[in-house]
């Protein structure tokens, strides 16, 4: 049930309704004063955690009385015919790596987890044997948001900023290879490599597996366009003095103990620090799909409006118009069902750019018959909109764009810590955007999509500025918990 009540700084999660929904701009010393005083009129208030977990837990918020001594290195010599769950060797690591906290309490060890398939599945072992992850408040700030390639970010500050660059530590980073690429991940890594001196012993894992797991685990198919053509590349790479490439889980055990031995070393001031990359294979997960019912999808609103919309605007072309995107959560599910199951789905080609940046691009480029379509989320996907709406809406004409902006829709209490990134405050911010690159009023069309209650008004205003040679049209889909509401502005007298 919606029940949970959260109190965070200037915002407050409680149900309202039938939904657990965000309620912004709260007083939040307020609040927790006013829910202080009520729980303290219940009783006296004991700890919650059970008997024999104050310390236990107290400790790890304000320090340990002293170090404990150094772990020796894992050698894995009682795992002779390898694990039969690879991700154990990441566990056994992590483990490691907690002792030397423990052994360095003042030292940071630390780890930064990217948003991915196999990222994810790793933090759930490691999460179950029961040791901690070793992340900070930016670990968890961004594993809040899943905003994806942000630990790559993370990882050139570590390097190229002081004091962290002239600090001793052990630094790790875990990413898959969709999402490194999409930051500039390697090339990143190997520019650090050349350029920068820092005093940690810092590692970049990549879990190469040649797709965008996630994203095909919504659809329970593989996407064309979501694999990942990097062998080459990544064989390249594993000439590279820094770098390792593990082929299977033999290599990885191996790799792990070297890491562990290396650690040691430098701790004793034996082995210099420096950055490497561990390029990760053969490790791949199948999960159950998250699809499941797609009847649903099939009879909404939703696709009702992009069968009748998109199949308008693809009349006439003598090509299949391109759809851009970059696989983001909020619409991958309609747009697969769109192109593999209804008639005017395959009048589009769906061309999947290697980034949000890349996609906002190619939509504004000249197009086989002068029309796209550009499929974005409401955060990353509006990062280079403006300079392709110039180019849409500059010169003479022949150019139309349609862009459609989805949103994470807050149906149930889960829906508030799902894996990509909560909501804004403001669901319009790239239609805010978009606006202030427009000349004049006849140039584009902004619509809010709300669902069944709108959908045959936005349907017919959207077909006729299409059929009317409007630039560009931009619809809102609003997410269910934004839509149908009314915006009152009322005069009240106060005395």
């Amino acid at each position: 049930e919606n029940r949970l009540v959260m109190l965070c700084k200037s915002v407050c999660m409680l149900p309202l309704g039938s939904q657990e929904q965000n309620v912004f701009g709260v007083d939040s010393e307020a609040v927790l004063d006013a829910v202080s005083r009520a729980v303290r009129k219940r009783g006296a208030v004991f700890w919650g955690h059970g008997p024999g977990t104050k310390a236990a837990l107290m400790q790890k918020a304000f320090g340990y009385p002293s170090a404990e001594p150094m772990p020796a290195p894992v050698t894995f010599n009682d795992d002779a015919g390898g694990s039969n769950n690879s991700f154990d060797y990441f566990v056994q690591y992590m483990t490691y790596l907690n002792k030397v906290k423990l052994a360095k309490p003042s030292m940071p060890v630390l780890n930064w987890y990217d948003t991915g398939l196999l990222v994810s599945v790793m933090q759930g072992a490691i999460a179950e044997s029961g040791v901690s992850m070793l992340t900070d408040k930016d670990g968890l700030a961004m594993l809040r948001d899943a905003s994806i390639g942000h630990i790559i970010s993370k990882l050139n500050q570590i390097i190229a900023v002081e004091p962290y660059s002239t600090t001793k530590g052990v630094y790790n980073f875990f990413i898959g290879d969709g999402a490194c690429r999409l930051n500039g991940g390697v090339e990143l890594a190997l520019h650090l490599m050349e350029g920068y001196k820092a005093k940690s012993m810092t590692t970049l894992f990549v879990f190469n597996n040649f797709k965008w797991a996630i994203e095909d685990n919504l659809v329970a198919d593989t996407e064309k366009e979501h694999a990942l053509y990097n062998t080459d590349f990544y064989n390249l790479l594993g000439s590279h003095g820094r770098v390792a490439v593990c082929a299977d889980e033999l290599e990885l055990r191996e790799v792990i103990s070297f890491l562990t031995k290396k650690t040691d070393m430098y701790l004793k001031g034996e082995a210099d620090p420096g950055l490497s990359l561990i390029v990760i294979r053969g490790l791949d997960v199948t999960l159950p799909p998250v699809l499941g019912d797609i009847d649903p999808i099939l009879k909404s609103p939703e696709m009702a409006f992009m069968r009748s919309v998109l199949g308008k605007f693809a009349e006439g072309c003598n090509n299949k118009v391109p759809i851009y995107g970059c696989s983001a959560f909020e619409y991958i599910q309609y747009l697969h069902l769109f192109l593999e199951k209804m008639p005017e789905g395959q009048r589009y080609q769906y061309v999947c750019g290697r980034t949000d940046i890349q996609a906002a691009h190619m939509c504004g480029f000249k197009q086989p018959d002068g029309k796209c379509v550009l499929f974005i989320n409401d955060v990353y996907g509006i990062n280079s909109l403006g300079e392709s709406l110039r180019q849409v809406l500059s010169g003479f004409g022949g150019k139309q764009l349609l862009v459609m902006i989805w949103h994470p829709s807050l149906m149930q209490l889960m829906d508030h810590f799902h894996l990509h990134r909560p909501p804004l405050v403001w669901p319009s911010l790239g239609t805010t955007l978009a606006k202030y690159y427009v000349r004049k009023e006849a140039d584009a069309l902004f619509v809010d999509f709300e669902g069944a209650s709108s959908a045959d008004f936005v349907t017919e205003k959207v077909t006729g500025a299409l059929n009317a040679g409007t630039p560009l049209v931009c619809v809102n889909v609003l997410p269910e918990q934004e839509r149908d509401y009314v915006s009152l502005d009322i005069r009240a007298k106060t005395g």
